[in-house]
């Protein structure tokens, strides 16, 4: 496995002896992203099949910090914006088209937006965003969709979308059963389409799912079916969505019976997506075995 495989591969919520920012050379970004983890407690309302994140560990700590959080910030926005970054293992290893900031992205060890401090630390950030003069820089939310319409959320989506903001939404399911099985949330999933179609209406939306070989089975033709229509009946209902990024596992889960999909089964679901819904950009992000 080539330096650059592994820099993409890793996706570590961990840089040095940070607690809460981290940098990663993002295929979805196209470059470096910077991390802004929202859950040290690795405390999250899914409980995904497919998750990588180590909840048998002991957490570092358990609250959030923000005067350290933008201080991490501000140091590893110092590294990339001067390109010392790319001088550190793995980052050493971007291609020349990688070498570039793409985005601050709330993500995390659970789910961002059930933060407390969620509106806060947005605005604290896009306000050290304007402050360094990184406009083009994004800001990027990457949440399961289950609190986009709680007020203090919205308060914090006003705050990022006036700043070059996205988000990108999960939506692993056409079906309860199917979402139920992969999920494992118990949060209703008409909960997760409402949000969906709600936040699509005041703002595009990227959506972002993950299919995979589930005890030995893809999603089946049924399943695909129920997806496609619920981002059609988002459509048709005046949602707007950005794109749709498929993907699939990439990294080591706890549950062994959570497999990649192959490189043309993601193709085939791409082809299908895009047949259904022309004119909607679909990405696709392949499995590990495509990086070898």
């Amino acid at each position: 496995m080539t330096d650059l495989i592994k820099a993409h591969l890793d996706h570590r919520r961990v840089w040095r002896d940070f607690d809460y920012c981290y940098p990663v050379i993002s295929r979805r970004s196209r470059g470096v992203s910077l991390g802004v983890n929202l859950n040290p407690d690795k405390v999250c309302n899914f409980d995904c099949v497919y998750c990588e994140v180590d909840r048998l560990t002991p957490p570092k700590r358990k609250d959030l910090d923000l005067d350290l959080l933008v201080e991490e910030l501000g140091l590893l926005l110092d590294l990339a914006t001067s390109g010392e970054i790319y001088q550190i293992p793995p980052f050493d290893s971007a291609r020349p088209e990688q070498r570039r900031l793409n985005d601050i992205a709330f993500s995390g060890d659970g789910e961002p937006t059930t933060a407390r401090e969620f509106a806060a630390v947005v605005d604290r950030v896009a306000r050290l965003k304007v402050q360094r003069g990184l406009d083009l820089v994004k800001l990027v939310l990457i949440t399961d969709s289950s609190r986009l319409q709680a007020p203090e959320v919205v308060t914090g989506l006003e705050t990022l979308m006036a700043h070059e903001g996205e988000v990108w939404a999960k939506l692993d399911a056409g079906t309860e059963a199917y979402y139920r099985e992969i999920c494992r949330s118990q949060i209703p999933f008409q909960r997760i389409l409402d949000n969906l179609l709600a936040t699509a209406r005041r703002w595009p939306i990227l959506i972002q799912t993950l299919f995979l070989d589930w005890k030995g089975q893809g999603p089946s033709e049924a399943e695909l079916e129920a997806y496609c229509g619920r981002l059609e009946h988002i459509l048709d209902h005046g949602g707007q969505l950005q794109a749709v990024q498929l993907y699939t596992v990439a990294r080591p889960t706890p549950e062994p019976d959570a497999r990649p999909l192959w490189h043309l089964e993601m193709d085939a679901i791409a082809a299908s997506l895009r047949g259904r819904l022309p004119g909607l950009p679909v990405e696709v992000y392949y499995g590990p075995e495509e990086w070898a």
